[in-house]
């Protein structure tokens, strides 16, 4: 019996941009197809499955953090990651003048 594999269309990126309402869930920053990734919600190495339920669609920078950017890009990329679900984490970003502080409050992630 052979399975059916799920295969992601283009029907499906641009259901889920605007289910997304063109926001990554990570940043907070706006999507546009030429700036976009299709990643899974939970890796499939970690037991996710390929599926359009455990895709999300998320900024293009996220995927490529480590090869592509430089120490101050990441910077400011994580900085928004932590302005938009940080404090699900009990953290909070505050800008002085000269640098970025990161505070970490004793929230933890909700459940």
């Amino acid at each position: 019996m052979k399975l059916d594999k799920y295969t992601f269309k283009s029907k499906d990126f641009y259901g889920l941009l605007e289910k997304q309402k063109f926001k990554c869930p990570l940043t907070g920053r706006d999507l546009t197809p030429e700036t976009t990734t299709a990643e899974h919600i939970l890796p499939l190495k970690k037991g996710g499955q390929h599926a359009l339920e455990n895709i999300y669609l998320i900024d293009e920078m996220a995927s490529k953090l480590k090869r592509q950017y430089a120490e101050e890009e990441i910077v400011h990329f994580a900085a928004d990651i932590l302005k938009t679900i940080g404090a699900e984490y009990g953290f909070k970003v505050t800008k002085t003048t000269t640098v970025s502080r990161l505070v970490r409050t004793t929230r933890s992630k909700k459940s």
